[in-house]
């Protein structure tokens, strides 16, 4: 309701819901706004990781296998917020070799982030993933900022589209024929209604033999549109299937598409039959979830400030704060350290809380004070691989190569020790093996480094 409240307010009406809904009607800025309250969705370079990897080692092989070596691979983001989505699809396309075979889009519904995505520029928060250091060739430092190198940012192209609208597949905006669609974290927002008629144009918008891959808090869509489903150990990617041709995904189990009719025709259908009845929504809980599992599943779709208030009505709990400052860090990152560091000394011994600290000191560019953050968190537990890994990028940025190479040596050692499926402590469902190509990969670029100082 605070949303709500806020965008009335800025459309002048802030006590008069009748008449706010009339305008909404008729004015496109005004149900933007109000839009934009109700969709606040965090991002980073590389958020779920696994669903990156699937695109490099399953889905860009079998479109190689299905349309031939030289096609021209074409990518949309919808809902890509401010950018970071697309961008980090299009880093991926460059490290595969794609250079003048791609076509990257990004949609959103709300034009200040668009705005934002078109400039390109960054701050350590949005680098916060563990594929950071995939994007940093491609990023220049400005204070405390990243601006993105045209190479990247002059191949992704942003436009305005509300999903919800039936103006789509289209044409003339390049949404048609794509190759690969990311919709993640989207359609959690939307009703029921709205996400079959969403499924059935993304699967139209999609060519044959392409890949749908939607977040892992999305309903599911497969009883709303004839996808093949592919279950993976992360998740469900949806698969438009192209005639005579079978994806050779490995090691997954695949699932026949239903024959359902398209909502969306390139041109006047012959009558159809209705859709058959989708599956029952899953019953509603009898009431809101309360306390720490309410602030998480707020956390989980986005809903920063109703996290906030619920997390933080439960000082006391060391995760509900860890909840809190995560929620905190997406509304007002200066308040976030704030309330870290006062919920860590509360909760002295909670590890979590003194590396969010680190990791939001470094984002504000307040980099000594996030070492010594991130040291108390290994102080407390120093067999956490990822607070290594932050040391050694902070000496690194302070010109301690020594010692970043000690940190980097740490982190590199404690990843190795783990079966490379193991998810690591603290790094948001990223597994050792991958970590540890993370980190040789840094330890590559500070030996290059080293060598340029010599």
């Amino acid at each position: 309701m605070e949303g709500i409240d806020r965008a009335m307010a800025r459309a002048g009406l802030p006590q008069d819901f009748a008449a706010y809904l009339t305008r909404l009607e008729t004015d496109t800025a005004i149900l933007d706004d109000l839009l934009v309250e109700l969709t606040i969705g965090e991002t980073y370079f590389f958020r779920n990781p696994e669903h990156f990897h699937f695109v490099r080692r399953e889905v860009l092989p079998d479109l190689q296998r299905l349309r031939g070596p030289r096609h021209p691979v074409r990518v949309w983001s919808a809902g890509c917020a401010s950018g970071e989505e697309p961008y980090s699809l299009a880093v991926l396309l460059l490290e595969e070799g794609y250079k003048d075979r791609m076509e990257v889009r990004g949609t959103d519904v709300s034009r200040a982030a668009l705005a934002r995505a078109r400039v390109a520029s960054y701050g350590e928060w949005s680098l916060r993933g563990t594929e950071a250091g995939r994007m940093r060739p491609f990023l220049h430092a400005e204070g405390k900022r990243y601006t993105l190198a045209p190479e990247v940012r002059d191949r992704v192209h942003f436009g305005y589209l509300n999903l919800a609208e039936d103006t789509w597949p289209s044409q003339s905006r390049g949404l048609w024929h794509m190759d690969i669609i990311f919709c993640r974290n989207v359609l959690i927002y939307l009703n029921r209604l709205t996400v079959e008629a969403v499924a059935q144009r993304l699967h139209a918008t999609l060519a044959e033999g392409g890949f749908l891959i939607a977040g892992p808090s999305d309903p599911p869509l497969s009883g709303f549109a004839p996808f093949e489903t592919i279950v993976t150990d992360w998740g469900v990617v949806y698969h438009r299937p192209a005639p005579g041709h079978t994806p050779r995904v490995h090691a997954l189990r695949h699932f026949p598409a239903r024959v359902i009719p398209p909502l969306v025709q390139s041109h006047s259908p012959p009558p159809v039959a209705p859709l058959p009845a989708a599956p029952p929504p899953p019953p509603r809980p009898s009431a809101v979830p309360d306390g720490l599992e309410g602030a998480k599943q707020a956390l989980a779709r986005g809903d920063w400030r109703e996290a906030a208030q619920r997390a933080g009505a439960l000082a006391e709990d060391p995760v509900a704060a860890a909840v809190a400052v995560r929620a905190l860090a997406n509304l007002d990152p200066r308040a976030a350290v704030r309330a870290c560091a006062e919920a860590a000394a509360r909760h002295p011994l909670a590890v979590e809380l003194r590396y969010l600290e680190a990791m939001l000191l470094l984002g504000l560019g307040r980099l000594p004070e996030s070492e010594h953050a991130v040291r108390q968190a290994l102080y407390l537990e120093p067999s956490l691989a990822v607070a290594h890994l932050m040391l050694g990028h902070l000496r690194r940025r302070q010109g301690d190569l020594p010692g970043a190479r000690r940190s980097f040596r740490m982190a590199e050692s404690l990843c190795a020790a783990l079966p490379p499926e193991t998810p690591v402590l603290l790094a948001d469902g990223e597994r050792a093996g991958r970590l540890l190509e993370v980190v040789r990969n840094e330890l590559t670029r500070l030996t290059a480094l080293e060598e340029k100082h010599e």
